[in-house]
């Protein structure tokens, strides 16, 4: 009964952290359990809330992810796909789902490698040396999300992107580099807190929605392959996407900044009171 009790503390506490946006870092599966051990609970009771805890959950979002993306490729490599490349807007909604088909997928690569690092001490040890020597995380998220940007904007040059309407190749080609910049985002992005990826939310939208006033208010057709009909049409739904993450985000991030940030200083006061 006790083991018991305590293996529902701990799944409180956890729980508690990664509500308050501060996860806890598991470390490997041995590493873990002997941390819970002294807790009160038996081996395999430690050994079981490390499986149901940890690995098993992101097991199941990697396996998501993979079935996501792939459906995405599916649909977009289809009839359904060219479908989409009638139109100026469509064919932006196009590109976009190519960018998250590539982030689903190396969301699904990153959580099968680290559920892999888990269950192995030596591949634990051996990531968290790389992590530590290779990488610096700031660079390589200025590295990441730069050259996504890049890869976007060279592909949408007016000469870049009539020749994918052309040429089977060259639109093979714009595929491949925007799976490759939807998995340079999630790169970028897994070093960023919750309250950044919000705000990151919205300074795309702000980005997409003066693209779209430039769309709007070009009086000719910047992409000659599509008429000035298409290019406003476009133009507006980039604007609307701007509306919509500034009503969704936006409260999103004044909840998660002001409201959990007071109920932490009130768990603060009251640990220190008592």
């Amino acid at each position: 009964m006790f083991a018991r009790f305590q293996l529902l503390a701990l799944n409180v506490v956890e729980s508690q952290r990664d509500k308050h946006g501060k996860p806890t870092k598991h470390g490997s599966a041995s590493d873990v359990v002997h941390r819970i051990v002294p807790l009160g609970l038996t081996l395999g009771e430690a050994r079981a809330w490390y499986l149901n805890r940890v690995v098993i959950p992101r097991l199941r979002w990697a396996v998501a992810a993979l079935a996501g993306g792939l459906i995405i490729l599916t649909l977009v490599l289809g009839g359904f796909g060219y479908l989409l490349e009638k139109s100026l807007a469509a064919r932006m909604f196009h590109d976009a789902l190519f960018l998250a088909a590539g982030f689903l997928l190396a969301y699904a690569a990153f959580s099968t490698v680290e559920v892999s690092s888990r269950l192995s001490d030596r591949l634990w040890s051996t990531s968290k040396s790389m992590a530590g020597s290779w990488f610096d995380a700031k660079l390589l998220r200025i590295a990441s999300f730069g050259a996504a940007a890049l890869i976007v904007a060279y592909w949408y040059i007016p000469a870049k992107l009539a020749t994918t309407a052309t040429s089977v190749g060259a639109d093979t080609r714009m595929g491949t580099a925007f799976l490759f910049a939807g998995s340079l985002i999630f790169v970028g992005s897994s070093f960023l807190t919750r309250r950044v990826k919000l705000i990151g939310l919205v300074v795309l939208g702000k980005v997409l929605g003066l693209y779209g006033m430039f769309l709007i208010l070009t009086p000719w057709a910047v992409y000659p392959t599509y008429s000035l009909y298409d290019q406003i049409y476009a133009g507006s739904a980039l604007l609307f996407l701007m509306l919509i993450l500034d009503f969704t985000v936006m409260p999103l991030w004044l909840y998660n900044y002001f409201v959990k940030s007071s109920g932490n200083r009130v768990t603060v006061q009251s640990t220190t009171v008592a």
